[in-house]
């Protein structure tokens, strides 16, 4: 001010606003720096939260790996840490899927695996040592409260190498935290606001749609592709930013490829991204720097994603990834067209130019048609899976009994979302009218995430978890941004407005849409706007300058009661959420194998039946023992007991598992029959506590979809097979072998056939058991052994199929293949659709 004040009596009028403009720059810098400092210090307590909340489980139960797929992630990478890149992704491991075996190298999707073995390999390099803090000089100068938010809640440091279990046990809270950071640096790019980054990655670390797949121990696909997904949508937004801000799209397709090798999830950020650029073309937005950047993004995430051996070729023939490539191939003819205007006609007017694409459009388009026709009757596009298609049918079940029997593959309620979202969704609701005023092409993205991400969490439960990051981000708009109205209110005071900064408006396109939204612009908005808001706005703003004296006490006095009001009606609910989702963690961090349980005196135990169980298997079966059981426990046999399983939980056979239903529900003497040639032992989950009773109805809708003897075709949901409604089974079930292995000697006159099994194991709850089989065929058992009876793709290939024994020929010769609805590759006679999916074709044509 003095230095103003100068410069006004020397007479220089400018020189005397240039000198007190920079000084209130210095004050504002001043002032905003500690702040910025401030919230940079909390984003690492909110990030220490996030990995703090997950870690429930190896508080309580330690490092174990947690229920099924798990299993088999951890047991995929002992092998690649074991056998390295080469043997991992030529792996054909025939302890599963007995007698056929799985592929494991072109079935899994492996950047979790690679990400895991790296941090393992990177951490033998890590020196073991040890920090103690002084307890005496923390008590003195740090308040005991903050003790909790220091390393190891200030009881000291601790590094060195870690064994493979552990660091996959801790995989899921280390990108628990990550996704929180860059949910974070997402809602700061599309907000320019790090006050809502901050709030949104407050949200993100807690919300319960992320901790259902990020706990520690649960060593799940998802608890890498979320932060994978994050960071890909941060990276395209900030390539979208400006003129020169195009080279990010490389990055971002490099995030885009790695989320593709971590889980089967990535058609959905592919199209995601997809349907944001398409939106941007569509809201006059499009612009070279954005077609450099979704080219660079398509192309180098695509490459990446082809070579992942699961996927191959599906980004560029599975239906479901059709809208990625139509806006690929429609962003090159935009390119060309704008090319040849630059390049051969200037002088072409808007009207001309608006012409000429279309008809460019039209033409290849038609072309496109053709060409897509021919391909299709050559089989060469993919069809719908069973997954994808119930995204997009109205009826609850897809015509797939395996699909339709998982839990997790149904539609979600508005009690799922209550328990998933909470409080979160009310602010993400709000924040959709917060993100409009934004000029960052970046904020339509929000709104096309979030009505994607309800559309299909409405018809897939398991989908909730993608509502997790774009709640997060639209939760953390309405209060970031009022919390910087507020901040700002109190910096004005001392230091006036901030300057404005110009932005540079890119040269504008015509013939396009922009060309259309503007015509409107000029010609409707100031009908829609009324000249008394533009007027009120404008004497808002002279207000503000010319009684300066006022407008700024008033503002910090409207601040003030917005703050105190907020902490007033928000501290309790706040608190609960917080507890909630404490809650929500700790229930996810049930290991399942191991798991509280409360006695009737109020005390706790754990229970740890379960993993017992495996691990008598492992200790007292012979290591070339098969283990029949139900597909849901196929990963956890082979990989805490290390035996050779029948089936587990990748789907990808269903006439074998087909098959295995069929065998666990039949009578005793046909189960016998079949089992003899395929397992020695066999398992079954006892005692209440979700075992295979509540679940055998499935199994035999399974078993009569491919063998229509089970059941037969006019019973094509099985309901011979099931309950009576006073709880007594009906004659099918009493007579099957699953039912009398679960009430085995527990219910009178229930008892497995002596000359068929024999009771070797039931654990102390009885949660499991385990019978031997009596007569195994050890004919068919070397004859499977015997790498000469496999079917090679080559000689010498390491893709060997296994094969059935001959005994089991009568049993698979009265299979069918299991024909989906709406297979697009399947002429019609082709295949013969199962009963059941008959019988949902015709509830869903409204015939029943």
């Amino acid at each position: 001010l003095k230095s103003g004040r100068k410069a006004l009596r020397g007479g220089s009028v400018w020189a005397a606003m240039a000198a007190a403009l920079t000084t209130a720059r210095v004050v504002r810098s001043v002032l905003t720096l500690p702040l910025f400092l401030v919230k940079l210090v909390l984003l690492g307590v909110v990030c220490l939260k996030a990995y703090r909340i997950r870690m429930h489980a190896v508080n309580e139960f330690g490092y174990v790996i947690h229920e099924f797929d798990p299993w088999f992630n951890y047991r995929a990478t002992e092998y690649l840490a074991e056998h390295g890149m080469g043997k991992f992704f030529k792996w054909y491991d025939y302890m599963s899927w007995y007698p056929i075996g799985r592929p494991v190298g072109t079935t899994i999707y492996p950047g979790m695996q690679l990400t895991s073995v790296a941090i393992w390999r990177g951490m033998e390099h890590i020196p073991t040592k040890k920090i103690h803090f002084d307890k005496d000089l923390l008590k003195k100068y740090i308040p005991r409260k903050w003790l909790f938010y220091l390393p190891n809640k200030g009881k000291g440091l601790s590094f060195g190498p870690m064994s493979l279990n552990d660091v996959c046990c801790l995989v899921p809270a280390w990108f628990g935290s990550l996704a929180t950071f860059f949910t974070f640096a997402l809602t700061a790019e599309i907000s320019n606001s790090v006050s809502a980054g901050l709030a949104s990655a407050a949200i993100m670390a807690v919300i319960p749609a992320h901790l259902m797949r990020s706990v520690a121990g649960g060593f799940d696909n998802e608890s890498v592709a979320v932060s994978a997904f994050v960071v890909t949508l941060w990276l395209w937004c900030r390539s979208v930013r400006g003129p020169k801000t195009w080279p990010f799209g490389i990055l971002a397709g490099v995030a885009y490829g790695y989320a593709a090798a971590s889980w089967g999830g990535y058609i959905f950020v592919n199209n995601m991204v997809a349907l944001h650029a398409a939106a941007l073309v569509g809201l006059g937005k499009y612009n070279t720097s954005t077609y450099r950047a979704y080219t660079l993004f398509y192309v180098i995430g695509t490459s990446i994603a082809v070579s992942v051996p699961v996927i191959g070729w599906a980004p560029l023939r599975s239906l479901e990834q059709m809208p990625s490539v139509l806006v690929v191939l429609g962003y090159q003819v935009l390119e060309a067209c704008d090319i040849y205007r630059r390049r051969f006609s200037k002088d072409m007017t808007a009207a001309r130019f608006f012409i000429f694409r279309v008809s460019v459009f039209a033409t290849i388009g038609m072309v496109l048609a053709v060409v897509s026709f021919v391909l299709m009757q050559a089989g060469v596009f993919m069809p719908l899976g069973a997954r994808i298609r119930g995204l997009f049918l109205q009826a609850v079940k897809t015509g797939n009994p395996l699909v339709d029997s998982v839990a997790e593959h149904q539609p979600a309620n508005q009690q799922a979302y209550d328990m998933y979202l909470g409080t979160a969704k009310y602010f993400a609701f709000a924040g959709l009218f917060f993100c409009w005023h934004q000029r960052s092409p970046s904020k339509f993205l929000l709104v096309l995430y979030a009505v994607v991400a309800y559309h299909f969490s409405l018809k897939m439960s398991r989908l909730l978890i993608i509502c997790g990051p774009i709640v997060s981000v639209l939760g953390g708009l309405p209060i970031g941004y009022i919390a910087d109205w507020c901040e700002e209110q109190f910096i004005g005071l001392v230091c006036g407005q901030p300057p404005v900064v110009e932005e540079k408006p890119l040269p504008e396109r015509t013939g396009g849409m922009g060309s259309i939204l503007r015509f409107f612009e000029r010609h409707f908005l100031p009908k829609i706007r009324p000249p008394e808001i533009v007027d009120l706005y404008h004497a808002k703003d002279r207000f503000a300058t010319k009684v300066w004296w006022l407008d700024r006490p008033l503002r910090c006095v409207v601040a003030v009661g917005i703050m105190m009001a907020a902490v007033k009606h928000s501290r309790q609910p706040m608190k609960d959420y917080l507890e909630k989702c404490e809650r929500i963690a700790e229930s996810f961090s049930n290991p399942q194998l191991v798991f509280k349980s409360r006695m009737r005196d109020g005390s706790e135990m754990i229970v740890d039946d379960y993993l017992a169980g495996y691990k008598w298997i492992k200790d007292n079966t012979p290591e070339d023992a098969r283990v029949i059981a139900w597909w849901d426990y196929g990963y956890q046999i082979t990989g805490v007991s290390n035996r050779t399983s029948i089936a587990d939980g990748n789907t990808w056979n269903h006439e074998h598992i087909a098959m295995l239903g069929r065998i666990l529900t039949s009578k005793e003497s046909r189960c016998h029959k079949a089992m003899r040639h395929l397992a020695d032992y066999a398992l079954v989950w006892a005692g209440g506590h979700g075992d295979d009773m509540g679940k055998s109805p499935h199994l035999a809708r399974i078993g009569n979809s491919v063998f229509p003897d089970h059941c037969g075709d006019e019973d094509p949901l099985c309901r011979k097979y099931s309950f009576y409604q006073d709880g007594r089974p009906t004659p099918m079930m009493a007579e099957s072998f699953l039912y009398k292995a679960v009430k085995h000697n527990l219910e009178p006159g229930v008892r497995l056939n002596p000359k068929y099994w024999k009771e070797v194991h039931t654990t102390k709850h009885g949660l499991l058991r385990v019978f031997q089989v009596m007569n195994v065929s050890q004919e068919s058992k070397d004859w499977v052994a015997n790498p000469a009876n496999r079917v090679c793709d080559a000689p010498g290939s390491w893709y060997c199929i296994g094969q059935y024994p001959p005994a089991l020929a009568p049993l698979i010769a009265k299979r069918r293949n299991f024909a989906q609805l709406e297979d697009f590759n399947a002429k019609d006679g082709r295949r013969e659709k199962s009963a059941y999916t008959k019988h949902i074709e015709r509830e869903r044509s409204g015939e029943l």
